[in-house]
């Protein structure tokens, strides 16, 4: 894992994404400096359940595997997350992670909040916070639609429907 300190870098972690498109050039360098980016080579865990926290990971780059790992060792696949997509163990948001890793597939680039900073820059911002709600929507619609067609309808092979699957599209 590669911590990278550039300002300039850090404000291109969380540019383009989304959830931060009607932000300011001010509001967005308050939020890199509370972003700490990191690199992760491909294979590498981005976090497992031994190393629980509440960090709200944006990814920018790369994709990533979120997983579980069945008490005789097989693995789950619950949701490839792509770029653009906050995850990770925020109770503030809904998100829970509990058992689950997060596998680098590619070499990725993350963007990490605390709990305080999600807070103190995300939650008290109505507009990520309006765009927040609205991918949390979207991923229990999905994830109801999935529940529904794994109920209703054969499993396909793969990433069980009410597992995860793709990454929902941005706000």
């Amino acid at each position: 894992m590669n911590h990278t300190g550039d300002e300039a870098e850090k404000t291109w972690c969380i540019s383009g994404v989304d959830i931060f498109r009607d932000l300011n050039e001010a509001e967005m360098d308050a939020i890199a400096a509370a972003a700490p980016m990191k690199t992760h080579s491909a294979g590498e865990l981005v976090y497992s359940p031994s190393q629980p926290s509440e960090v709200l990971f944006i990814l920018k780059q790369g994709r990533v595997r979120i997983f579980r790992v069945s008490a005789d060792g097989r693995a789950l696949t619950c949701a490839i997350i792509s770029p653009g997509t906050i995850f990770g163990e925020m109770v503030l948001l809904g998100q829970r992670m509990y058992d689950n890793f997060a596998e680098a597939l590619d070499d990725v680039t993350v963007c990490m909040m605390s709990r305080a900073d999600v807070n103190r820059f995300l939650l008290s911002d109505a507009r990520i916070s309006a765009c927040i709600t609205e991918i949390l929507g979207r991923r229990l619609t999905d994830l109801e639609q999935r529940l529904s067609d794994s109920v209703f309808k054969s499993v396909p092979l793969g990433v069980p429907p009410a597992c995860g699957g793709a990454s929902p599209p941005p706000c």
